[in-house]
């Protein structure tokens, strides 16, 4: 399929073509020797010109960005470049692969805490093996983003040293599997009449502590004034694990 596209391709037409059936006609091989794939319309591939509207699917080509994607464009260009290497040897398809490019979960910590590792190790070179080795943190289960608020609150205050730990690892998996009970809980005494409650993902709080909250605690609707509660007890609970995780 993917060398039918390519070969099929006429870069010079201006006329759309709709996407039919479960794949983009415009999805081939950006180079000769067929080893990557990408996108044959993207302005990358054509001297700037953004051909994605040949598609015909509105704008959703050129709108659309996954949260990793997002994170990552966020990025300083060194920090980008530190954690790129992560992904090095990946054919297009691993690297496209949310189960084989770390990369994906990596940029769920943010902005924030990747730009602090990258920072502290002076943009060392890791490739995948060496980078685990030294920070098994990441090689936690916990989810990235339900948990982001927790990891930036503990390393402003401790520093990047505890991802190192496999002692802060295990304590802290148990402590985010605490949390999350003791916040469903409280939502579950909550008798807030439920007419008043938003959307929580829409209140104007901490992006990642309303993710905590949705992700983590399943609480898809509340009020800000429930949520700044919900906020102060988690702020507790994190200054009490703190104090026990401060010596590792």
């Amino acid at each position: 399929m993917l060398q039918e596209n390519t070969e099929a391709f006429n870069g010079r037409s201006k006329d759309k073509i709709p996407i039919t059936g479960f794949s983009c006609w415009a999805l081939g091989y950006l180079d000769k020797n067929h080893q990557l794939i990408g996108c044959l319309l993207h302005p990358a591939q054509n001297g700037g010109a953004d051909l994605r509207y040949r598609t015909d699917y509105g704008e959703k080509c050129e709108r659309e960005f996954c949260p990793e994607a997002k994170t990552f464009a966020g990025l300083r260009l060194e920090v980008k470049k530190f954690w790129l290497h992560l992904a090095e040897g990946l054919d297009s398809f691993s690297y496209s692969s949310r189960g084989l490019n770390p990369l994906f979960e990596m940029m769920n910590w943010g902005v924030h805490l990747l730009s602090l590792v990258a920072s502290n190790e002076n943009y060392k070179v890791f490739n995948k093996e060496s980078f685990f080795r030294s920070y098994p943190f990441f090689s936690t289960n916990t989810p990235a983003r339900a948990n982001a608020y927790l990891m930036k609150w503990l390393v402003e205050r401790e520093g990047t040293h505890i991802l190192r730990s496999h002692t802060f690892k295990s304590k802290f998996e148990m402590f985010s599997m605490r949390l999350s009970k003791t916040l469903c809980q409280a939502t579950k005494k909550d008798n807030s009449p439920q007419s008043l409650n938003d959307h929580t993902h829409l209140l104007d709080l901490d992006s990642d502590f309303l993710n905590l909250l949705r992700l983590s605690a399943r609480i898809k609707k509340t009020t800000r004034q429930n949520a700044l509660a919900l906020k102060d007890a988690v702020d507790e609970a994190l200054e009490e694990f703190w104090q026990s995780v401060v010596s590792i």
